[in-house]
């Protein structure tokens, strides 16, 4: 028996990866004090003994503790209810940077071992960051809360025995405040990059005239840079006035967008293509422009116009100037794709200026 009162089977290599191997008797001091392993701080006696339980039962049964790979690749195959790729691919943005501090600074640990105060470690470090301007408090609660949910879904009872994580180490009340403040171009800051995309496709440049239409057809969908990204020709509708374009958003949800025939016009200035062809295809690679070309572009027109541009500027763009120019806030949610009224107020810069109250008299 142990000093935790368990007899461990013969697989002593579980106990053994995780710091709970059993120590002989004349090991403690004469005080009788014990030395808990780091991988139960945080656990009070039944949650460890439930945790030490399952994970024997567990090895006794054959099942292999998951390497750190296996860990990340279940996580992110599961991390989102609808399957969205740009879901999995921000989780894996943010545990990189969290598999990167720790093998800079605890190679010879599993995530699974990293204890609460390691945690905190990296926490600390990131607050640094903040501090020194290096890091914005939005990211920092995104990254925060990333490995936050690895650790919650991996410490859920029926996978910590092949996990071998017993709790999420993230400290508790560890998030910043956060603002989501909407950062809209001014009608003249629009225009001016538009202006500058406009004189050089004047001067014959193919490419100035594809991304001219990028942008300006961004702020007046006010879509995604993903929904950008996926438009075939198939997705754009004439009808007789107008038209409509159809999107796919986050969780593959579609929606449709009624359109001007200006809008329309716009692109088809590119010359329509075969149904199934993209709207903006990418010359290295079969297959569309992805989202960090489409960035690119955006933000080397707004550095030669002296403007700060990016896809999701002109979103925050179409939504504030939608709302000034009078459209409801409904049918503007309708039209971002946002499942709630909520979220649509934070890409609306607000107007301190005008008020409800002004409107009642």
């Amino acid at each position: 028996m142990t000093e935790w009162g368990w007899k461990p089977p013969s697989n002593r290599s579980v106990g053994s990866n995780l710091g709970i191997t059993p120590q002989a008797p004349e090991s403690h001091p004469d005080n009788g004090s014990r030395q808990i392993p780091a991988v139960f701080a945080g656990l009070d006696k039944a949650e460890a003994l439930a945790y030490v339980s399952r994970l024997f039962d567990a090895a006794e049964a054959g099942a292999v503790l998951w390497g750190d790979k296996l860990l990340l690749k279940r996580f992110l195959g599961q991390c989102s209810r609808t399957g969205s790729q740009e879901t999995k691919d921000g989780y894996r943005r943010e545990l990189r940077h969290f598999t990167g501090w720790r093998d800079k600074h605890h190679p010879h640990l599993h995530l699974r071992e990293l204890d609460p105060a390691l945690v905190q470690d990296w926490v600390s470090q990131l607050r640094e960051l903040v501090e020194g301007g290096e890091l914005m408090p939005r990211s920092f609660n995104r990254r925060i809360s990333a490995v936050s949910a690895l650790y919650r879904w991996a410490a859920e009872p029926t996978r910590s025995a092949v996990s071998g994580v017993p709790r999420n180490p993230i400290p508790q009340r560890t998030g910043m405040s956060a603002p989501k403040l909407a950062k809209p171009l001014s009608e003249s800051d629009l225009t001016s990059v538009l202006g500058v995309i406009s004189a050089k496709k004047l001067k014959g440049s193919a490419i100035a005239a594809r991304d001219y239409v990028m942008v300006r057809g961004s702020y007046l969908l006010g879509c995604r840079v993903s929904e950008l990204c996926r438009l075939c020709w198939q997705d754009i509708e004439r009808l007789e006035e107008g038209g409509n374009i159809r999107l796919l958003g986050k969780g593959n949800k579609p929606r449709t967008i009624r359109v001007s025939s200006a809008t329309l016009d716009l692109f088809e200035s590119l010359g329509r293509g075969e149904p199934e062809g993209w709207l903006f295809p990418s010359d290295r690679r079969d297959g569309p422009l992805t989202r960090q070309a489409v960035a690119a572009r955006m933000a080397m027109w707004g550095r030669e116009a002296n403007v700060r541009l990016h896809p999701h500027r002109c979103r925050h763009t179409h939504a504030t100037h939608a709302i000034r120019r009078g459209v409801d806030v409904f049918t503007l949610q309708a039209t971002l794709g946002h499942s709630s009224s909520g979220t649509t107020g934070h890409y609306v810069a607000a107007e301190p200026g005008d008020s409800s109250s002004l409107r009642l008299g």
